[in-house]
């Protein structure tokens, strides 16, 4: 499979990944991708976001929901902050609905791993930068009610024997 390409305007060796069973080696892809950015700070991630595809939009904000997941299954904080620049250069840079949504489970992947969301934020935006710093504060900025699993459509649920984020839109 090619590694992922931010402007492939297809992704086709992504298809059905979301619902993809863990461990996947598309999430191995994807988080060598955003490590990339993560080394490289804010100048790689606005380079990011001036060639991101719509197909690799969707599917960054499909893998911050999955990091999420994944987050949980291993008590990661680490990749709470993956899944944050995901779905920064995911769309929520331009507000997309899907990008909102997957902050949901970030947020709710933070208190069931035990770490303070400001401060999973605070690291991310260092990472990502001006104006993606903007965009994961208006997040922290919302009502407690409008950050839960439920006002976005998401569950939890178990897959086979472990936890598991589900959509419910």
């Amino acid at each position: 499979m090619a590694e992922f390409d931010p402007g492939d305007p297809v992704q086709a060796g992504f298809m059905a990944f979301g619902r993809a069973p863990f461990p996947d080696k598309r999430d191995d892809v994807l988080d060598r991708y955003v490590e990339g950015l993560r080394a490289r700070g804010p100048q790689a991630v606005a380079s990011a976001i001036a060639v991101v595809s719509d197909s690799a939009r969707d599917l960054l904000q499909v893998y911050a929901d999955r990091a999420a997941t994944r987050a949980v299954r291993e008590m990661s904080k680490d990749l709470l902050v993956s899944a944050l620049v995901a779905v920064v250069v995911g769309g929520l840079d331009r507000g997309l609905y899907g990008a909102l949504r997957s902050m949901a489970p970030i947020d709710d992947a933070c208190k069931r791993v035990g770490v303070v969301p400001d401060l999973v934020f605070a690291a991310a935006a260092d990472i990502v930068g001006h104006p993606g710093t903007i965009n994961l504060a208006i997040w922290l900025s919302r009502k407690p009610e409008d950050r839960t699993l439920e006002a976005l459509a998401f569950s939890t649920s178990r897959d086979g024997q472990d936890f598991r984020y589900v959509s419910t839109a």
